[in-house]
């Protein structure tokens, strides 16, 4: 049988999924957190008939009705085999996935507006068939997890605010060999992703803050004329200047720039926005911009000062600065 045609329906939850949600919390989801690595025990799985393994048993019981009447031994024999078969499956679902472990759980920043990922870490001692991960909006499956290695089945989830992001609750679960039953179980991650604020999208050029050391031109396409330099192609018309080319008979054109501090101060205070988030999409557009320029800069918000600095380290903390302004750090969505 192809792995596909053993992968768990993802249009809609069963009918007895939902009766069990509603009268039977407890079955269906662990609601405290769990401390990782968790190892699966027997008290934890759950078996129950696939829709495939329902219609399996109903045939299976109309043949038995069958053959009793007509007294027809083959009949009998091919029926208790078949039911021998579903006891085999139920068994085989059961152990593949007692004894599973699930040791961590990674989760990459992302930018508001992104899909978190959640890389779930399985590892076992035996090996395993046919594992899939499913949260509230993905499922994804493993066809096979070998003895004593570990592999990764992802989650995602939409991000809906900036801060700290719970992975929430997740069902694993397996349908091997046959996909006549159908073993899981409910675990509730305390793993974070944290979520930067939205980038702006045509952010204005990086202010001007000059520092003690003085300024530096840097040459980037700016307001203050600097020079005249040869035509080269690309350069607009506009910046063509005529009478020059004019007096020497070839083609000059002029240079612009802005003057840049030798360091960089983004400070949350001296954008005029009355709106917060805003301002933080625009310091988080800076942010980027200084690092992708490697300039010295120094993010300044209220109760925080990054210092100056532009080494990757320094970056990550003034981007998480941004996404937990006025967030408890402790709350998760």
């Amino acid at each position: 049988m192809k792995p596909e045609s053993l992968k768990l329906e993802k249009a809609k939850e069963s009918f007895l999924e939902k009766v069990l949600k509603k009268f039977a919390p407890n079955l269906m989801l662990h609601r405290k957190p769990e401390d990782l690595p968790l190892l699966v025990n027997w008290r934890r799985v759950f078996i129950f008939p696939t829709k495939p393994g329902l219609f399996f048993g109903f045939i299976t019981l109309l043949m038995l009705i069958a053959s009793l009447n007509f007294n027809n031994n083959m009949g009998l024999m091919m029926t208790f085999l078949l039911f021998g078969l579903a006891q085999v499956a139920m068994y085989r679902v059961f152990f593949n996935m007692k004894g599973l472990t699930i040791h961590h759980v990674n989760a990459k920043p992302v930018f508001l507006g992104e899909l978190s990922e959640y890389k779930v870490y399985l590892q076992s001692g035996e090996t395993k068939y046919d594992l899939c991960i499913r949260n509230d909006t993905t499922e994804k499956c493993l066809v096979e997890l070998p003895a004593e290695k570990q592999k990764s089945l992802s989650v995602y989830l939409e991000t809906k605010k900036r801060g700290w992001q719970k992975c929430g609750k997740v069902r694993v679960a397996s349908a091997y060999p046959f996909g006549l039953f159908f073993a899981w179980i409910y675990t509730n991650f305390d793993s974070r992703c944290l979520v930067y604020p939205t980038p702006e999208n045509s952010p204005p050029p990086l202010p001007m803050h000059a520092q003690d050391e003085g300024k530096t031109n840097v040459i980037f396409d700016g307001e203050e004329f600097h020079g005249l330099k040869p035509f080269q192609s690309g350069d607009s018309m506009r910046m063509i200047a005529w009478k020059r080319t004019a007096q020497t008979g070839e083609l000059v054109s002029r240079e612009f720039q802005y003057t840049q501090g030798e360091k960089l101060l983004l400070d949350f205070s001296q954008i005029s926005m009355s709106d917060t988030e805003r301002k933080l999409s625009r310091l988080t557009a800076w942010v980027l911009l200084a690092y992708k320029q490697q300039i010295d800069y120094c993010l300044k918000l209220p109760e925080y000062n990054s210092g100056f600095g532009y080494s990757l380290d320094h970056h990550l903390g003034c981007l998480k600065a941004l996404a937990l302004y006025g967030v408890n750090e402790k709350s998760v969505s």
